[in-house]
């Protein structure tokens, strides 16, 4: 059986994040770090099945997780793209009200760009109010009333950012061990016993970054106290007629009342040139759900085509799918990252609920 230090379970974005730096911090004293991963590389999951952009925190509560992490970890992940030559677009991100929005009277609008307003200023982000002739200059193309601009937002290729932390964290001598999906975790006086179904590890400490599949990890070592996720799937159409996708060259997001569970369907161009728009989300019940419906494309030209007419259906294809776990207050709103050291000696740190803005934090 071997046995390592750290056993870190999930090779998306923030378990390929923790290996690399708990290597990088060690290099003194090198700790024996293993990762399991159920797929046959990294960024399977969540991690490579999202939009890309690096979040600046504006849509979350100034004092938490998600809003400080993603805050430092955005300019932390930039910072580390450009190290690395990983691709990377500095677009920034336009919030925006449409005329329908005016017609249709502009509490909702108006209460949440207050929101948003009140959660720059209290976390010290850098943004602007614009008028349609501000806008325009951004976006001339864009039919909008005015919105807010947040000029730090960029777009990163994700599955090749995850790939590089992978990367560097072989450089610091931790394993992935790929195709090795955990089946059981016991508690064995000083340590953990890991069985998936290849093997058997011990681990001194396990760190539970398994995302759509954290509370069933967590279910394994945990005898008193149980995590539940909602699984919401978030689909994508490509915007792939050459002259409409060229109309629209950066992150364009609608500006939705106060208490919208997500960030709204939006605009979202990526290094490569492509140009997608989604996410939405459907509430599913399997964490492999990824295509047994696909929603119209009808649905997602009536979230657009306030924002640019010309759109119709026939402009988009149908792209690609990706799944959020998300905490859910007893309210029903969407709740925090859950960051918990369930157990001390030895060690387990369950990470739950790492969705959006998880890429950037």
């Amino acid at each position: 059986m071997n046995t390592y230090d750290v056993c870190i379970v999930g090779a998306g974005v923030v378990g390929c994040a923790i290996a690399r730096e708990l290597g990088h911090r060690h290099r003194d004293r090198p700790l024996r770090i293993v990762v399991l991963e159920q797929h046959a590389r990294v960024g399977e999951e969540t991690s490579g099945r999202n939009s890309g952009v690096l979040h600046s925190g504006i849509h979350e509560h100034p004092h938490s997780l998600k809003g400080r992490l993603a805050r430092e970890g955005s300019a932390l992940a930039v910072s580390y793209a450009r190290q690395h030559g990983i691709p990377l677009l500095s677009t920034g991100m336009v919030i925006a009200i449409s005329w329908e929005d005016v017609r249709r009277g502009l509490w909702r609008e108006i209460a949440m760009l207050r929101r948003l307003w009140v959660n720059a200023w209290k976390a010290n982000i850098r943004m602007s109010f614009v008028t349609p002739v501000g806008l325009g200059a951004w976006e001339p193309n864009l039919r909008a009333c005015g919105g807010i601009i947040i000029p730090s937002v960029a777009v990163i290729d994700s599955l090749a950012f995850v790939e590089s932390l992978r990367t560097d964290s072989e450089s610091t001598g931790a394993e992935f061990a790929f195709n090795n999906r955990v089946i059981g975790i016991d508690e064995d006086v000083t340590s953990y016993i890991v069985a998936t179904d290849r093997q058997t590890i011990r681990a001194g400490c396990v760190i539970n970054a398994a995302g759509l599949y954290a509370d069933d990890i967590a279910a394994f070592a945990l005898r008193h106290k149980k995590y539940t996720i909602r699984l919401l799937r978030g689909e994508y159409y490509e915007l792939v007629t050459p002259e409409k996708k060229s109309l629209i060259r950066r992150l364009v997001y609608p500006a939705l009342p106060p208490r919208a569970t997500g960030k709204g369907i939006h605009f979202s161009p990526r290094p490569n040139g492509q140009l997608f728009v989604g996410p939405n989300e459907v509430p599913i019940e399997g964490k492999t759900d990824y295509t047994s419906y696909k929603t119209p494309p009808r649905q997602f030209i009536e979230a657009l085509q306030k924002f640019l007419p010309v759109l119709d259906e026939r402009d988009l294809r149908w792209a690609y799918s990706g799944i959020r776990p998300r905490v859910v207050s007893p309210d029903g709103q969407k709740s925090d990252f859950i960051v918990s050291v369930d157990q001390e000696d030895p060690p387990l740190i369950n990470l739950i609920g790492i969705e959006s803005p998880g890429l950037s934090a």
